[in-house]
């Protein structure tokens, strides 16, 4: 029996996030608030505005949230570098 690690224990390496995946995630964090402050929102003013106002709120709120999973969604994928490699020009 062979004492090197197999390979399907050795430690996965992820290539490092890229600048618009970190704002996408800045972005989403932002987004998750606005939506909780819309559901505080909603519950506070909820029965003292019209039922065409509290919709908009449900919308806004709904819409902020949506965002927010998508942007956390493109900020935490591990995108790999699909740029080909460069040929040798020297053969």
């Amino acid at each position: 029996m062979s004492k090197e690690t197999p390979a399907h224990h050795l430690p996965v390496t992820r290539p490092p996030k890229r600048l618009w995946q970190k704002i996408s995630a800045v972005i989403a964090k932002g987004s998750f608030a606005l939506a909780a402050i819309g559901v505080v929102v909603t519950l506070i003013y909820g029965n003292s505005v019209e039922a065409d106002i509290k919709a908009a709120l449900g919308a806004t709120t709904f819409f902020c949230f949506a965002v927010g999973v998508v942007c956390q969604t493109m900020g935490g994928t591990c995108i790999p570098n699909l740029k080909p490699a460069p040929k040798d020009e020297d053969k």
